[in-house]
């Protein structure tokens, strides 16, 4: 299994793009998926650079309905009009950004969905993608680990609330559809809690060790250097990873700098940075 950061608010190299987004390019056992598309349409010039053939991709996968994992599918369906999309129908509600005084809508998928409902394959809590590749939802009820940003809105039954990140999904893939290798877990923002969705997995599937797991963890404020959450909550979450047993954790986008440098002096070199351009291979 093959996968490249095709786009990250940092770069490994000068002569690509970056922006406040992700997007995972991911191959398994011969079959070409993206999770996520970042922000705009950057990850096309990256993917261009980077030799990555976006028409080839047997679908993409939408986290959650933010802009920064939206944004570029404008450019897939630009490059790929009969793409393939997985998300959760939870993702066509409302949703929003406060940014100041204002609330940003951030619902480009919905437009999208409704411009191309064909394209759009949409479950309720988990979808099985192909043999070794799985989208899933939080199942683990412990709320205290949820994301803490208090910016992030969408509408329920005509008011505006706080985002309950039911929206949300997270991904499993075994390399080369094994197994017994063990498996990949791959959450962009992890707002439901990564350690939440590490025990999903491991509840999901028992006795299957987990490899490695590739997050955001939704820490960062309004800059790279600021906290969206307390120093409590992610004192707590890096002590609930240390109980969990896995292989080397990447995190990238919404980490933010600040967070990540509390979590690397206690996870050490258990915990990498990865920026775009960057790949991994299981």
């Amino acid at each position: 299994m093959r996968i490249v950061t095709l786009i990250e608010n940092t770069s490994a190299s000068d002569k690509l793009k970056v922006e406040h987004g992700i997007s995972l390019y991911v191959e398994n056992a011969g079959v070409r998926y993206l999770i996520d598309t970042g922000a705009s349409d950057k990850i096309g010039y990256n993917a261009k650079r980077l030799g990555i053939d976006l028409k080839s991709l047997a679908a993409v996968m939408i986290s959650h309905n933010h802009y920064a994992h939206t944004g570029g599918l404008d450019e897939l369906f630009r490059q790929k009009n009969d793409i393939m999309i997985y998300a959760k129908k939870a993702c066509l509600g409302d949703y929003y950004l406060k940014q100041s005084l204002i609330r940003v809508h951030m619902n480009r998928f919905g437009y999208l969905h409704e411009e191309h409902p064909d394209n759009f394959i949409l479950y309720n809590n988990f979808q099985q993608i192909d043999t070794g590749f799985f989208a899933m939802s939080n199942e683990h009820p412990d709320s205290s680990f949820f994301c803490e940003d208090k910016n992030l809105y969408m509408k329920q039954e005509g008011k505006t609330v706080h985002d309950d990140f039911s929206h949300e999904s997270f991904y499993v893939l075994f390399p080369e559809n094994d197994r017994s290798a063990g498996m990949v877990i791959i959450s962009p923002c992890s707002l439901c809690g990564i350690t939440n969705m590490m025990k999903t997995a491991v509840k999901r599937f028992p006795g299957v060790p987990i490899i490695s797991v590739i997050a955001g963890f939704h820490l960062m404020g309004s800059s790279t250097k600021k906290l969206s959450c307390s120093v409590d909550h992610l004192e707590r979450t890096v002590n609930e990873i240390m109980t969990i047993s896995t292989g080397t954790i990447y995190t990238f986008h919404c980490t933010g700098l600040t967070g990540y440098g509390i979590m690397k002096q206690k996870l050490g070199d258990r915990l990498q940075y990865l920026q775009t351009g960057e790949e991994l291979i299981f």
